[in-house]
């Protein structure tokens, strides 16, 4: 187990070093350790009924003792989504700004899970720690309270930088704290973790103050039902949509619980004072379509969303049809695209007006173009620079454009590399066991797991149910087959009535030859009802057997897929044939 008492600072990510989304991130120095970030990602149709992933944080729980504090830069998911099922592996500080620490007590809450130490940064944004002094510096972003971290140790000074910009005209509570950052490279900055996502964009992003006037310009201008999708951490999206919506003498209402919960809380932590009150879907039934403006979530076509539940015609209370219009206030992560295109498509077969980024100006990056990105450079100097918070084609162009911007010494890492970092140099050392690891529900399990692997079977191939009945003598009770799955039921009755017919003739001889061993009949039905099934669809179904032998009290659940089947239970010694 590294120690990490080496002379120097180690970076150690665990998620977040090469994508977007699932970011945690540690540092340690003369064997203490902070931690930064605990995000979620967001999943494709890839993983059925998994939406979110998170980084294996198992790693840090061997140093728990050591670990002086959870620092979180911003209100984002992918960066604080993921608390309630990590943080009871760390049980350390939790260190944010006001109105990130009311998103994480609200998470939490949702968790039931109690007793977390919550440390607000409003009157002191410098933290002292043992090993540790680390600063929370103001920067622009799209949601309120966003920060960079200039952490200070014994050997330098980091800047962890992962969702900023510079915005010059930028709302008054998302500006950039340039002092603090000019005071940062006053003292030396061993090495700058910095931002990736917009790595390819040359030239700024537009201001939130133009996306504000191009939507106050453009939603008094449509007809109908007008729906605005946008993720619902940018608050200040939300502000220009509310604006909007009372420009064009419609009434703002909200689609989708996360929006109401930050909503909330940013009004708690003092913004929105003077802000319109917005109505919750369902306190706007009897106000005309026309005179409202749906703002909902589900900008990237998440399952279970809001605009998903929407677009497929199963809300109880916003319908869309020919002559309405929704906009896509928001960028497509990473991903997301087929999704997002599927979802856009059939809007646009139903008659509904689809307006993007391609085509308006309604959405602008939170995140730093290139340009900003070398003025970074410029104004911190850093020895070392580590890209993150990008996939791997944004990171190498991010390491290229820092070499051909000045910086000698660039260093990229995946997911479990440890990294020392000394006097300018930066060094792979070692690598921390990491993985991906997939939220169902609220349970987290491995993408790899079997759970995961018979969805994907299903979803291809169907399921089969066989429900088998022996008498004590073995004489064969009855079999039963079901699926839901295959064909529609009335088409996969007369399938089925002669597959149960066959093997049923089949099985009373099967039992002798198979000497009464329950493992060997049912692999015997397994195969059987497959075979015959695979011949009429061309599919192999997972297959569920109920194996019950009356008098023995004996029942067998066996899921079985294409692998040699072992079936464990409770059983007696085979029963030899009688004279």
């Amino acid at each position: 187990m590294n120690n990490f008492n080496k002379n120097g600072i180690y970076f150690i990510p665990l998620g977040g070093a090469d994508e977007i989304g699932v970011n945690l991130y540690a540092y340690a120095v003369d064997g203490k350790l902070i931690v930064v970030d605990v995000g979620y990602g967001f999943l494709n149709d890839e993983y059925p009924g998994i939406d979110l992933s998170l980084a294996d944080a198992s790693f840090l729980e061997n140093y728990a003792g050591d670990i002086e504090g959870l620092f979180i830069t911003h209100a984002h998911e992918d960066h604080f989504g993921a608390i309630a099922h990590i943080w009871p592996k760390l049980r350390c500080p939790v260190y944010a700004t006001d109105f990130t620490l009311g998103l994480i007590a609200n998470r939490l809450r949702e968790y039931k899970i109690e007793d977390v130490p919550l440390m607000s940064v409003k009157d002191n944004p410098v933290v002292k720690l043992n090993n540790f002094e680390v600063e929370f510096i103001p920067v622009a972003h799209s949601v309120p309270e966003t920060s960079a971290l200039c952490i200070r140790t014994g050997y330098g000074n980091v800047v962890h930088a992962t969702d900023w910009r510079f915005d010059d005209n930028a709302i008054d509570f998302l500006q950039t704290d340039y002092k603090a950052l000019q005071k940062a490279a006053a003292e030396g900055v061993e090495m700058l973790v910095c931002d990736s996502t917009n790595i390819l964009v040359d030239n700024k992003e537009p201001s939130e103050f133009e996306i504000r006037s191009s939507l106050r310009q453009l939603i008094p201008t449509l007809k109908n039902t007008v729906v605005v999708t946008c993720f619902a951490s940018n608050l200040m999206r939300l502000e220009s949509l509310v604006l909007a919506a009372v420009d064009a003498g419609r009434t703002p209402v909200l689609v989708g619980r996360s929006l109401l919960s930050n909503m909330k809380i940013a009004k708690e932590c003092g913004y929105f004072q003077n802000l319109p009150n917005c109505l919750d879907v369902r306190e706007a039934q009897e106000i005309p379509s026309d005179k409202v403006l749906y703002i909902c979530t589900g900008s990237q076509a998440n399952y279970r969303s809001a605009l998903t539940f929407i677009v497929n015609g199963e809300s109880k209370y916003v319908k869309l049809g020919k002559g309405d219009t929704v906009i896509f206030s928001s960028k497509i992560i990473p991903g997301n695209e087929d999704k997002i295109e599927a979802m856009q498509e059939k809007l646009l077969a139903a008659g509904v007006e689809v307006i993007t980024t391609e085509t308006h100006l309604v959405h602008t990056s939170g995140h730093c173009s290139r340009d900003e990105i070398k003025a970074m450079y410029q104004l911190l100097k850093p020895r070392v620079v580590l890209p993150v918070h990008g996939d791997k084609k944004f990171i190498r162009a991010h390491k290229r454009f820092a070499e051909e911007c000045g910086i000698k010494e660039v260093v990229t890492a995946k997911n479990g590399d440890i990294i020392l970092v000394n006097d300018g140099k930066a060094t792979l050392v070692g690598t921390a066991p990491t993985d991906i690891l997939g939220v169902d529900r609220r349970k987290v399990i491995s993408l790899k797991s079997e759970v995961i692997k018979r969805r994907k079977q299903i979803a291809y191939n169907g399921s089969v149910f066989i429900s088998v009945v022996f008498r004590e003598d073995w004489g064969l009770e009855g079999l039963k087959i079901s699926s839901k799955d295959i064909w529609e039921e009335k088409e996969f009755e007369v399938l089925r009535d002669k597959i149960e017919n066959d093997v049923a003739a089949l099985l009373p001889e099967q039992v002798i030859t198979a000497n009464y061993n329950e493992a060997k009949i049912i692999d015997f039905i397994r195969v059987q009802v497959r075979r015959r099934i695979n011949n009429a669809t061309d599919m192999k179904p997972v297959t569920f057997i109920h194996f019950y032998r009356i008098g023995h009290g004996k029942q067998v659940d066996v899921t079985i897929n294409e692998a040699p089947i072992t079936v464990e239970y409770d059983s007696e010694a085979p029963v030899e044939k009688s004279e």
